[in-house]
């Protein structure tokens, strides 16, 4: 029941978060027709299209393609937080990022300030601010959701990289590399 409830407010929150930056203006009209879906628990979407995990570290829930380039939204799967850490402290040119704690618990570093992260806590991080996260547990039973607003066709492939295991970095990303992965003890 508590995970239809966290989905249900999730489900309703996604549509504010697309439309603020329409808030007093008149949102302008998409080019492409955006059809509602959805989408189980052991599928993923890239380019807007539905394909089934498979052992997969990063699961797409809304596709860059899915909103018309207004959000990209992925989570962790339980591959990805087997072992402890996480990616660089690292800065978004173009796109604001939110990451909400579904469960378990992790590190989210905002600037210089860190913090431990449980379910139901959230982080907003502007564009341009250095963050990262870190799972601190070997074998994390948690769930952590990141959205990037705006999407981007290069954040989805990145995305879709990271699902598949590779990590780095690419050029063509709005991503800048600013400091280490948080330190965690062995």
């Amino acid at each position: 029941m508590k995970r239809r409830k966290f989905l249900a407010a999730s489900g309703l929150s996604i549509p504010a978060l697309t439309l603020s930056g329409f808030v007093g203006n008149v949102p302008p009209k998409t080019a492409v027709q955006v059809k509602g879906f959805f989408i189980r628990a052991n599928e993923s979407r890239f380019a807007g299209k539905q394909k089934t995990m498979n052992g997969d570290l990063l699961r797409c829930v809304i596709a860059n393609n899915d909103a018309d380039g207004k959000i990209l939204m992925g989570t962790t799967m339980p591959a990805s937080l087997k072992h402890k850490g996480g990616p660089p402290l690292h800065i978004h040119k173009d796109q604001e990022e939110i990451f909400f704690v579904v469960s378990g618990e992790f590190f989210i570093q905002i600037g210089e300030e860190i913090f431990t992260a449980k379910a139901g806590d959230a982080a907003f991080i502007p564009r341009g601010t250095p963050h990262t996260f870190a799972n601190p547990l070997e074998n994390n039973p948690g769930t952590l959701i990141a959205m990037h607003i705006p999407g981007t066709s290069q954040m989805e492939h990145y995305f879709q990289n990271i699902a598949n295991g590779t990590f780095d970095v690419e050029p063509e990303t709005d991503i800048s590399v600013v400091g280490p992965p948080i330190a965690l003890q062995k």
